[in-house]
C-alpha cells in the first residue's frame, strides 16, 4: 500500500493536497491581514499625534493673535 492509499480521501475530491494548499493560502491571508491591521493601528496613532500637534499650534496661534490685538488697541 502506498502512502497516498493510506491517507483518507477528501470528500470533495482532489485529495488532501488541495486542502493543504487552501489552508496555506488562508494562513498567508491571515498573516497579511494581521500586518495590515498593525499598520492601521500605527497610522491611527500617528493621526492622533498630528491632531494633538495641530491643536497645540492653534492654541499658540490664538494666544499670539490675542497678544497682537491687545497691542493694537493700546
Amino acid at each position: 500500500m502506498s502512502a497516498a492509499e493510506g491517507r483518507p480521501r477528501c470528500r470533495w475530491g482532489g485529495g488532501g493536497e488541495a486542502v493543504l494548499r487552501a489552508r496555506a493560502e488562508a494562513a498567508g491571508y491571515r498573516r497579511l491581514l494581521r500586518a495590515r491591521a498593525a499598520e492601521v493601528e500605527a497610522l491611527r496613532g500617528a493621526v492622533g499625534a498630528l491632531h494633538r500637534q495641530l491643536e497645540g499650534l492653534r492654541d499658540r496661534r490664538s494666544g499670539e493673535l490675542a497678544k497682537y490685538q491687545v497691542r493694537d488697541e493700546e
